[in-house]
Formats: structure tokens, sequence, C-alpha cells
């Protein structure tokens, strides 16, 4: 493979699968009697039922806000959190029906089985990716809360992998936009500081594993490999939860079909 086609690739990865993703991911805000601001980032989930997940350190921060996608609505959850503190560091609410139906919106959640059993990358230049919403890009003004999601394709760093986390590359410097970004969009988009993406779901996209079977990738062969946790400025890096600890973790919750729904 060629780098032109290397990069054509990689565009044509990172644009379907932004578009795909958008319907799955949430801004997670908090307010006060004077101003609203961005806390991290949320997605949902349908796993026996429907429910958001975040990151411990960001569902702590109350009261907590979401919407629905295409939706100027804001909700509060109405079920009780499950939560573990670091070095867990996840949680999860119920979603009830009447919320998801309280307005028309184009809101999807993730199904469970498109969570992969472990993070297993064929090889270190598969293209993984994440879709949150960062801090920078989150504006409050005339009784708004304007927040701005963007979507990045990564690598895995060329390190041995702990056996809880893997890192991927965060180097705003070297970060390319696609093609399929409107001229309007790269001029607002900042790209500086990453605090807000806390709580994303982070993709194994699959594409090179998808290539080397000889089958067209398609955005749905992508599976959920981890829960992005925190950013690393020594290593210029974001630090995600392996997939297997967070199915694990889901599994031993106990309340998790309890009241409230």
């Amino acid at each position: 493979m060629t780098e032109q086609q290397w990069r054509h690739d990689r565009e044509s990865v990172t644009d379907a699968i932004l578009e795909h993703t958008k319907q799955f991911v949430t801004p997670l805000s908090t307010e006060t009697a004077t101003s609203i601001r961005l806390v991290g980032t949320g997605s949902y989930v349908q796993h026996e039922k429907r429910m958001l997940i975040t990151c411990e350190h960001v569902a702590r921060v109350q009261p907590m806000h979401y919407r629905f996608l295409d939706s100027t609505n804001v909700f509060a959850p109405n079920g009780n959190w499950t939560m573990d503190e670091h070095p867990i560091d996840a949680a999860f609410v119920p979603i009830s029906d009447s919320d998801w139906e309280a307005c028309t919106h184009n809101a999807a959640a993730v199904p469970y089985s498109r969570f992969a059993k472990s993070h297993a990358i064929v090889e270190r230049a598969e293209l993984l990716f994440f879709r949150g919403y960062s801090g920078e890009n989150a504006h409050y003004g005339f009784n708004e809360h304007l927040t701005n999601g963007s979507g990045y394709c990564s690598q895995v760093k060329d390190v041995a992998e702990n056996a809880q986390f893997f890192e991927i590359f965060w180097e705003p410097k070297h970060t390319q936009f696609t093609k399929g970004i409107s001229a309007e969009a790269c001029a607002a988009v900042k790209f500086e500081d990453p605090a807000g993406f806390s709580g994303s779901l982070v993709w194994n996209t699959r594409f090179l594993e998808v290539s080397r079977q000889n089958r067209k990738w398609a955005p749905k062969d992508a599976v959920v490999t981890g829960l992005l946790r925190r950013w690393d400025s020594d290593t210029k890096s974001l630090l995600v939860w392996r997939v297997e600890h967070l199915r694990a973790w889901l599994k031993a919750a106990k309340n998790w079909d309890t009241q409230n729904l």
C-alpha cells in the first residue's frame, strides 16, 4: 500500500465512523445559577436495559445533564448511578423509556454485542477511533450551552501494553483534518486540550483486520475496545481502560436491573 493510498483509507474510515458514531454520544454538563459547563462525554448503550456510560470522575459531578442527537431538550438521569472510584473509574445510569421517548431525536444506543470480548488488534497500525466533547469547544452564552463534538482516528503507542490499559497517541500539533470536514468546521474546532473526552468509548475500527480478509470494510465492523479515562501530558497519550475489564465490571454491578427504570 502506498502512503497516498493509506492516507486516503485513513480519511475514508475516519469520516465514515465519525458519522456512524454521532448517534451514540452525548455531552455531559453541569450547571449553577449563573453558568453551564461541560464535564465529560457519555455514550448510550443497550445492555439488557438502556444506559448511559461514562467515567466515575465525570459522573460524580452533580447535577448532571445529557441530551439526544438533534434535540435541544436537556435531561437529568432519573435513575440511580452505579459507579466505582479509581482504579475502576467507571459509571453508568439507566435511561428511562419516558426520557428516551420524550422528544424527537436521532440518538441510538450501542448494542452490547458490539463490545469486543477483549482489546485485541491485528497489528499496531490498526485504526482506533473515539468521539467526544472537549471543554475548549463548549461555550455558554445567551442562555444556551453550545457543545461541538469531535472525533479522531489514532493508533496504539508502540510500547508494552498494561494488563488494565492501553495508550493511544494524542499529539495536537500532528492532527490532520480529513477532506470530509468543512472549512468552517476546521476553522472553528480546537484540539489543544482533551479535557472533556473522559468517558468516551474507544472503537477498534477493524479496518486493517477486515481488509486482510479481502472484505470491504464498513462502520458496522467496528467494535468497542475500551473506555477513555485520562490524558497523560508526559507521554502525549490518552489512557484507555481495556474493554474486557469494563465488561467484567458491568457484569459484577449489583443494581443494574433494579428500580427507577
